[in-house]
């Protein structure tokens, strides 16, 4: 691993990033972060590769999904199969979101009933405060699913009542409110957001327009609580609750005028009791999706529990978990002639640690994490990162970390062919070195995957051999007076054990984000983004495009603003998977308020 790269970053960006005499002004290294090892730490004292999308990102950017915001990241790439609430994939640095942990509030939103892990197309920005986005090997201390990487969704949770109202292109309103309440000294914070849109057609033949096809509509709606109880002195009870029900409708394969529709539902509970540094907390991860088109019935359900009991001293962080995940399939199979009841359902124990501390002018993260599956024995994970600073503005970070990957249960059971009960989890192990100097960022990063789970001859399979992936990311930000920039590149190489590369996965991207404070009451975002060749693509409309977006916010007064946001400026046509839309340009109106 850590072989030489074979690659060059772009003369435009490394002229950018080695520019003498610039500074960073917006110097982050003070925030606190809570996803990289369990624990509340100060980003100057973590080791692995944090990136943050803040409050303000949020709202200059004005992004309808969770996924447009994650895409403007370095390191992390899309394909969609139409318009808003179709399947969706998000690629962290090459894997799939299947290894990628995805938490909303540090609840697990991974299905087990979902051949793609968190189903991300119904993640909508509407009530989100912030998301931290670790990249690399974390099963050392999520486990499994976490092998690529862990993004974190922090919803609102504030004593002030915000309000937004949207509507715009395709016959798409958005609204949402947020607000909190203290009822002697427990703090209550409620978060509703609806949105609902005519869409367009999901299949689109390469080069033709959607306009001629049947459209595909989408609607969400969103309700979240959390409260939080003093008991006595030192101790505190955390009641939380994320309810999301989603109607998608979208196209039957080869058929753009027909329109099928799905209904989902997600439940995710919280309850957690910490005395002191001592903490116990039970979660429960409820989900359900329904085709509600065909003539015979097709649902599946997921279930995860879990109960974790943890202890903080200081910088050190133990605990130990029992997990439960189970998986049902109610679907009609031909090859029988009935209706297929599957199910089935697997247990997990785990002990783990963190911990970190400093020397000198070296920070070292550490962790631990011994797992053992019901049904695919014990795995022993770890994560060590190093980090020098050499200067105020200077530092040097080594991280190393060993993964797995458990396959969902769905992919066991595989309702839609042959079942394999022999499909184990896949071992990954990844080595990443990053460079800052101000405002640049500069990663390598090296990963191998042992036994690859991909679908082969109608079933889920442990692919042979050794999948390798590796590529460097470049990010350059700063901000001064008026003016916040930040570009990024990132080249990716994979290269499965047959020699042939992953699919979708863009070889080269550049992301531009520029914020212009004009006045006090009115600033500008354009942002974009340049996606290079997919690999395993052979049509030229997948790849190969620029898409810009911008947005205006103008402060009406000290509690009011209304933007307009225009998407696809230049009308661009493109295509993250062949004969599947994307949508054209598009403008939308909007009003926030906060009391």
């Amino acid at each position: 691993m850590l072989t030489a790269t074979r690659f060059k970053i772009k003369p435009l960006i490394a002229a950018l990033c080695l520019s003498p005499g610039l500074v960073v002004a917006d110097n982050q290294l003070s925030q606190i972060v809570v996803t990289a090892n369990q624990i509340e730490q100060p980003l100057s004292h973590i080791t692995s590769d944090v990136s943050i999308i803040n409050a303000e990102d949020i709202r200059a950017q004005r992004a309808t999904s969770v996924i447009e915001l994650l895409n403007t990241l370095p390191g992390l790439s899309f394909t969609q199969n139409g318009p808003l609430g179709t399947s969706t994939s998000l690629y962290t640095r090459g894997s799939d979101n299947q290894r990628t942990l995805i938490l909303i509030d540090g609840v697990r939103a991974q299905d087990p009933s979902n051949i793609g892990g968190a189903n991300l197309a119904h993640l909508m920005v509407a009530n989100i405060e912030r998301i931290e986005v670790i990249k690399g090997a974390q099963s050392g201390v999520w486990g499994s699913d976490a092998a690529a990487g862990v993004i974190n969704i922090i919803t609102k949770q504030s004593l002030e009542t915000r309000l937004t109202l949207e509507h715009g292109a395709y016959n798409t309103g958005k609204s949402a409110v947020s607000t909190g309440f203290t009822i002697g000294d427990a703090r209550l914070f409620v978060n509703a957001a609806h949105i609902s849109s005519e869409g367009f057609s999901a299949q689109t033949p390469v080069g033709e327009n959607p306009n001629q096809y049947e459209s595909n509509g989408y609607r969400n709606t969103n309700l979240s609580a959390r409260a939080i109880v003093p008991i006595a002195e030192n101790q505190t009870l955390t009641l939380a609750h994320n309810h999301t029900q989603a109607r998608s409708e979208y196209d039957a394969w080869g058929d753009p005028n027909d329109v099928k529709r799905a209904d989902t539902q997600t439940d995710l509970s919280q309850l957690n009791y910490q005395l002191g540094s001592t903490k116990v907390a039970g979660e429960q991860s409820l989900f359900t999706t329904e085709q509600l088109d065909d003539a015979n019935p097709d649902i599946v359900k997921g279930k995860t529990q879990s109960l974790t009991l943890s202890h903080q001293y200081q910088n050190l962080l133990m605990g130990a978990s029992y997990t439960h995940n189970e998986a049902q399939s109610d679907k009609f199979s031909w090859g029988a002639g009935q209706n297929q009841k599957l199910k089935d359902s697997t247990n997990a124990k785990s002990l783990f640690a963190t911990h970190s501390h400093n020397w000198k002018n070296f920070t070292f993260n550490e962790a631990l994490r011994w797992d053992n599956y019901s049904n695919f024995g014990s795995e022993l994970t770890g994560k060590l990162g190093v980090k020098m600073v050499i200067t105020a503005n200077q530092s040097l970070a080594l991280n190393y970390g060993t993964a797995y990957n458990a396959p969902n249960i769905i992919q066991i059971l595989n309702p839609w062919g042959t079942a394999n009960p022999d499909l184990t989890p896949e071992k990954s192990a990844e080595a990443s070195i990053t460079y800052k100097l101000y405002g640049l960022t500069l990663t390598y990063f090296d990963k191998e995957i042992d036994e690859l789970i991909n679908w082969v001859g109608g079933q889920y399979q442990n692919i042979d051999g050794t999948t390798k992936i590796k590529g460097v990311e470049a990010e350059y930000k700063k901000r001064f007076e008026q003016w916040q920039f930040a570009i990024n590149y990132t080249h990716l190489d994979t290269e499965k054990a047959n020699g042939e590369p992953l699919a979708r996965r863009p070889d080269n991207q550049v992301g531009l984000n520029l914020n212009w404070y004009a006045t006090d009451k009115l600033d500008i975002n354009l942002n974009g983004q340049y996606i290079g060749s997919r690999s395993g693509n052979v049509d030229s409309v997948t790849e190969h495009y620029s898409v810009w977006n911008t947005v205006i916010n103008y402060e009406l007064n000290q509690t009011t603003t209304a933007y307009l946001k225009v998407n696809n400026l230049t009308d661009k046509y493109y295509q993250t998977i062949a004969g599947y839309a994307t949508a054209a340009r598009s403008a939308y109106l909007g009003l926030s308020a906060r009391f």
